[in-house]
């Protein structure tokens, strides 16, 4: 029972008659890896507060087992000392066998597109069970910031997985056209980059994302029925944003504050020079997180006033998280097109926090009265900070906007739209087979 970090383990429990067997499966370094570890950790913990049984199936890597979930580590594919998003569940027909003559699910939720994805349809196909995912990642949005990167993910990762997924999954892609591609995605491989994820779709019973215009996209590539099968779905935000309250005072410089993952698509590097651009004595900025940029944005830092710049690090508590949320009175993100919810937009506004952002297609936890929208330019975003600065009484009307948002961002919505998505799916699979075995013979539906 129970699992160290780095080591192999289990919590293996008895689902009680009546609940709902949820599998959740994810790729990445459990529970600190990053906006999507933070999302699945609310959702497991979210059903199971409704009174399901989940089972998280996680690689063992830099593993923390969950408090009252049940949980498999599993072994991965990942060359060591690598990165969470280059780390892959096993995929093997042989491994869902064997998970299959042990555990009994009612539907099998994967996170990412690697061996999560892949162990999913596996263990769908074995069981005879539905399959859903949900698409975190815009691929298409990847491009500014990391071209070589991002190109060899759009010609030789993204058609493998597509093939693969149909080898498990049992099940050919269907053919899709071209969608219409936002401006902000310039890159010649967007279009193709969200064909291969309308692809990936039509191999899967339901599928859903944060982004509305993630779902739409997918739509628009492969019509109808697979666009049908795809749903909207927020992630919802720690009670513990709801619950953080500002300890900080109101008369000290106005603190800018941006928080997350340190790399090249998130653009804090926008925020830094935006920053240094104010060049006054009443402002501070704190950039919490850590990354591979870390380096090059203190460096950068110094070019302006250093001593006004708090470089605070990886932070793993949530709960410091959230009060480092609540102390600032403005949070700023500067990722253009790359994001799909931006969950960070959402936990800030739950902490009752201004913000600044230049991302219209993020639609969550900002609006009007509490978010300021600017360009994606650095002179867009000084222009946003400087008129913020000269203005506190807007903070603070900001502030109890983004105060009155924080009931509608909470777990529960996003537990209730998953309990519909799961029961669809089920619907759709038993009604597709109607209570027949799978044409691989290899399972049934469960009604």
């Amino acid at each position: 029972m129970g699992s160290g970090r780095g080591r192999y383990g289990e919590r293996v429990t008895t689902p009680a008659p009546g609940q709902l067997r949820v599998a959740v499966l994810t790729d990445d370094f459990y529970p600190d890896s990053g906006g999507v570890c933070r999302s699945i950790e609310l959702q497991v913990a979210e059903l199971v507060r409704r009174g399901h049984h989940v089972t998280l199936i996680s690689p063992h890597v830099n593993f923390t087992p969950p408090p009252h979930v049940d949980y498999l580590t599993v072994p991965t594919w990942r060359l060591p000392h690598t990165p969470s998003h280059l780390c892959s569940l096993r995929w093997s027909t042989r491994l869902a066998r064997r998970l299959s003559r042990r555990f009994s699910f009612d539907v099998v939720h994967s996170q990412n597109e690697r061996g999560s994805m892949l162990l999913a349809a596996k263990l769908a196909r074995v069981q005879g069970i539905p399959h859903v995912h949900t698409f975190h990642s815009n691929y298409a949005g990847t491009h500014a910031a990391v071209p070589l990167g991002a190109a060899l993910v759009s010609v030789a990762f993204l058609p493998l997985v597509v093939r693969l997924l149909a080898g498990a999954s049992g099940r050919a892609p269907v053919a899709v056209r071209r969608p219409p591609v936002d401006p902000g995605e310039s890159s010649r491989f967007a279009a193709g980059d969200w064909m291969a994820l309308a692809r990936l779709a039509s191999c899967i019973d339901a599928f859903t994302s944060p982004a509305p215009y993630v779902i739409d996209t997918i739509a628009a590539a492969a019509g109808t029925p697979t666009g049908a099968r795809g749903r909207v779905v927020p992630s919802g935000v720690s009670g513990q944003f709801v619950a953080a309250e500002r300890r900080r005072g109101s008369d000290g410089p106005v603190r800018f504050l941006s928080c997350g993952r340190l790399s090249a698509e998130k653009r804090v590097d926008q925020i830094v020079r935006a920053f240094n651009a104010l060049d006054r004595d009443d402002v501070e900025l704190v950039v919490a997180g850590g990354g591979p940029d870390e380096g090059q944005l203190r460096a950068l830092a110094k070019q302006g006033r250093p001593t006004q710049v708090t470089f605070t690090g990886h932070i793993g508590d949530v709960g410091e998280v959230a009060q480092t949320v609540a102390d600032a009175d403005v949070f700023v993100l500067a990722s253009y097109r790359f994001d799909t919810q931006g969950m960070v937009l959402a936990e800030a506004a739950a902490a009752g926090t201004p913000i600044l952002y230049c991302d219209d297609r993020l639609r969550v936890g900002v609006g009007p009265d509490n978010a300021l929208l600017v360009g994606p330019d650095v002179a867009d975003l000084a222009a946003g900070m400087r008129a913020l600065a000269d203005d506190r009484e807007r903070i603070a009307a900001m502030a109890a906007a983004s105060a009155t948002l924080a009931p509608g961002l909470t777990t529960a919505a996003m537990g209730e739209r998953y309990e519909r998505v799961y029961r669809d799916a089920a619907a759709r699979v038993a009604s597709e087979t109607d209570g027949a075995a799978r044409p691989d013979g290899t399972g049934a539906v469960r009604p």
